[in-house]
């Protein structure tokens, strides 16, 4: 379960200080420089105006209630809550999975579904530069 875990104002915040303090230091040409203090400032502005696409959030929320249900939890409340809601319905996965593993082999359909789920998780939430060593 990938990258809606994230919080997307702490994901930007950390690329602008790994860059500005990692990256620029390194750079020797002054129009890397510069051109890194530019997507600096972009990185800057887009902080305060991005979101999750609604949609494919929607769809995602579906996905996750989806397998939810079949790992046996009772259902959600308001399956399109929100990022928020689907980090603790993530949780709630995560949690009947530790314990199917921690308890032995898993109960037949776990692991099929858990593939099922990650399988198209992993493509529409790894970006298509690093899609080409996955097997997806």
């Amino acid at each position: 379960m990938t990258v809606y875990s994230t919080d997307l104002t702490g994901l930007l915040a950390t690329i602008k200080d790994t860059l500005g303090h990692r990256v620029a230091p390194a750079l020797t040409d002054g129009t890397a420089r510069q051109e890194l203090a530019a997507v600096l400032e972009q990185l800057d502005n887009l902080t305060q105006r991005i979101a999750w696409d609604q949609a494919a959030l929607a769809q995602t929320c579906e996905r996750t209630e989806a397998l939810a249900t079949r790992l046996g939890l009772a259902p959600a409340g308001d399956v399109h809550a929100g990022v928020d809601a689907l980090r603790a319905r993530r949780r709630d996965v995560s949690d009947v999975l530790r314990a199917a593993y921690r308890d032995g082999a898993p109960r037949a359909g776990l692991v099929e579904s858990v593939l099922e789920f990650s399988e198209t998780d992993v493509a529409e939430q790894i970006s298509v530069g690093l899609r080409a060593g996955l097997p997806i």
